[in-house]
């Protein structure tokens, strides 16, 4: 089938709900963007007067029917952890057959926006800091038996200097028995292991230590190259992608974030 043809089809079933309308008590504000499964919106409950986030399932997923849990499964997973730096979930219903949840709205800023439209910028020290905090929250999911997988820095926000996490539309319950094949890294986000969220937290720990990168030449070189890291920094975020031996546990990295932090102190 042609792509513009099946792209079509998907625009036909999409529905898009409108600003103004009445979702059982809550009223569409805007239109906040479209994942790989749910649509997100910005919405005013009524009763209160507060803003809140609204996520449905995408029409055109019912099509397949083991995409149609990924609405509730968000909301288990949010339920289960509990956490007072996730959005907490506040009700769930259906509005014209389609599945919705609606949570908290966190009043952080996305990394996204802090690096890529506010210029901000982070130390070595400042960017170790923050993965601690990271650290702490993804310890927190793994030891409630989830992984998160999707850590990136439009789903890490910052509020206040405290560190928040969103959208759990890919959390899944951790399977330790699974590995990803070495080698293929693409797969290691989508792993069900912890192995996915401590990739995605070396991924992290680069886009905020480039943020004060000036390069120097033209030619693009590796992080390695490129950045002017200590190098206990270095061999931390080598182990959590995976290009050297990894850490088996939440625990382990903090123990080398800290001693790391106490190092580049003391210089």
């Amino acid at each position: 089938m042609p792509l513009t043809l099946f792209r079509r089809l998907i625009d036909g079933f999409e529905q898009t709900w409108k600003p103004g309308e009445n979702i059982n008590g809550y009223h569409i504000i805007r239109l906040v963007g479209k994942g790989s499964y749910g649509t997100t919106y910005s919405v005013i409950d009524h009763s209160s007067g507060k803003e809140a986030i609204l996520k449905r399932i995408r029409p055109y997923k019912k099509l397949f029917s083991n995409h149609v849990q990924y609405v509730q499964n968000e909301m288990n997973a949010l339920q289960t952890l509990s956490h007072p730096q996730f959005p907490s979930v506040y009700t769930a219903g259906k509005y014209k057959k389609t599945p919705y949840f609606v949570m908290e709205k966190m009043e952080g800023q996305t990394f996204e926006e802090l690096i890529f439209q506010e210029g901000k910028t982070y130390s070595e020290g400042e960017s170790l800091k923050l993965g601690v905090q990271l650290v702490i929250l993804v310890q927190w999911i793994h030891e409630n038996g989830f992984v998160h997988r999707d850590l990136r820095i439009p789903n890490i926000l910052l509020d206040h200097g405290l560190l928040q996490i969103i959208d759990f539309g890919l959390a899944c319950e951790m399977n330790a028995t699974r590995e990803t094949i070495p080698g293929k890294l693409k797969d290691y986000m989508r792993d069900k292991s912890k192995k996915s969220d401590f990739y995605a937290i070396g991924h992290f720990l680069l886009f905020l230590l480039y943020s004060s990168y000036e390069p120097t030449m033209k030619k693009e070189r590796s992080w390695e190259e490129e950045l002017a890291i200590h190098h206990d920094t270095r061999m931390v975020i080598r182990r959590l992608l995976q290009i050297d031996s990894g850490f088996s546990d939440s625990e382990e990295i903090l123990g080398e974030l800290y001693r790391v932090i106490d190092t580049l102190q003391e210089r």
